[in-house]
Formats: C-alpha cells, sequence, structure tokens
C-alpha cells in the first residue's frame, strides 16, 4: 500500500505551482490587465492576453 497515488513531493510542487499562477493572475487583473480564455476573444477589440493554463 505504499505505491498508492502520487508522491506527496509532487503534488506538493504541483499545489505551489498552482496556488504562484493563481496569485500572478490575481496581480496582473488588479493592475487592470484584461485576461480572457481561448473562448471569449474578441477579434474586435483591444489588446487581450490569453491564460495559458486552460
Amino acid at each position: 500500500m505504499v505505491n498508492d497515488g502520487p508522491p506527496i513531493k509532487f503534488v506538493a510542487l504541483w499545489g505551489a505551482f498552482a496556488l504562484l499562477m493563481l496569485l500572478g493572475q490575481a496581480q496582473l487583473i488588479s493592475h487592470g490587465t484584461n485576461i480572457a480564455m481561448s473562448y471569449q476573444l474578441d477579434q474586435g477589440g483591444e489588446p487581450t492576453l490569453m491564460a495559458a493554463l486552460d
């Protein structure tokens, strides 16, 4: 039963990465950057950054 699931270091590393990406996205939004998902793009609008963690 030792090898059940992924190693705890792997889960902790990806959890920290996801948290940092979430905080980075919140920082960008708080500074007024327009961020849209790929299905929300408006071709005629102003320039927009696209989130890459879809």
